[in-house]
């Protein structure tokens, strides 16, 4: 595997996408503006003058464009990509209406004929056999397809698979995805929690070290569980990469607040967070390199 350092700002996919936690007007109003490249072109290319070279994406109908973007524009190619498999809401919403198998050969389709053989060889018998872990490892790779040849930082694995195994106690579920992401693609596994206590402490009594987290952490303990003092002492720990995601709390808290409170707190090194207005951006960078060291 790759050497690995964390960036310390990541762009966030969700205002390019159309997500607004806080409104879903909103977000309907930014999905419709980034409808235009150009804009999408100007956001990541002035993000990138200010230091920020590193982007979160999920697999978002709307992801293959921006991809499309990077990979066509020379001042971006190099932009370091932290992909979040998979894109969850799709899998649910198909696997009601179709089932795992027409589901699997339907997410097939984005793979030209040599890739198609080659996971099938790898995973159609765990279609048939409805194995869970191989049908996770065939998801990934698939929908992986849309960030070939790009810079990739390491894969996150999506929260609602992340803390449905750790409900289960399938943690072996979750070292599946990790080694399958550091054999065959070289670089670190990541994990989405809602709950960074519970999480450390299930994979802490597995013996995993040097592990990579995202999980939300904010002022105003904004889906930080189980409570913001229990998730600070968690984050402090030694033993675990840690990047911080909602640090602005849905836009309810100023930059400046925001990161203060983070860099004071917290031996938070790394934070991913959503941008898309030129003020905005040059705000939120100027408030995360000053308090965040």
């Amino acid at each position: 595997m790759k050497n690995f350092e964390l960036e310390k700002i990541i762009l966030g996919h969700n205002p390019l996408f159309g997500v607004d936690h806080l409104s879903q007007e909103q977000g309907n109003i930014k999905e419709l503006k980034f409808e235009d490249k150009n804009l999408i072109t100007d956001v990541l290319l002035y993000a990138k003058s200010l230091g920020v070279n590193a982007m979160m994406m999920s697999t978002h109908p709307r992801s293959e464009v921006v991809v499309d973007i990077i990979r066509n524009n020379k001042e971006l190619i190099d932009m370091k990509i932290y992909p979040l498999l998979p894109y969850i809401r799709k899998y649910v919403r198909k696997s009601n209406e179709k089932g795992m198998l027409n589901l699997a050969l339907e997410i097939m389709n984005k793979a030209n004929l040599k890739q198609k053989f080659s996971i099938m060889i790898n995973s159609g018998k765990s279609i048939l056999g409805k194995d869970i872990n191989q049908m996770i490892k065939l998801a990934v790779d698939v929908e992986f397809l849309t960030f070939k040849e790009l810079n990739i930082g390491a894969i996150f694995l999506h929260d609602a698979l992340t803390d449905l195994a750790l409900g289960l106690d399938l943690i072996s579920s979750l070292e599946i995805f990790r080694d399958h992401i550091q054999n065959k693609y070289g670089v670190p596994a990541g994990f989405i929690t809602k709950n960074v206590y519970n999480f450390r402490n299930k994979v802490d009594e597995r013996g995993w070290k040097d592990y990579l987290i995202m999980a939300s952490i904010n002022k105003a303990g904004f889906f930080v569980n189980p409570s913001l003092n229990i998730a600070i002492d968690s984050i402090n720990k030694p033993g675990m990469n840690f990047i911080a995601m909602s640090t602005l709390a849905g836009g309810a808290l100023k930059p400046g607040d925001a990161f203060k409170f983070i860099g004071e707190e917290t031996k938070i090194k790394s934070v991913v967070v959503g941008m898309s207005k030129k003020e905005h951006i040059a705000e939120t960078v100027s408030m995360i390199n000053k308090f965040i060291k």
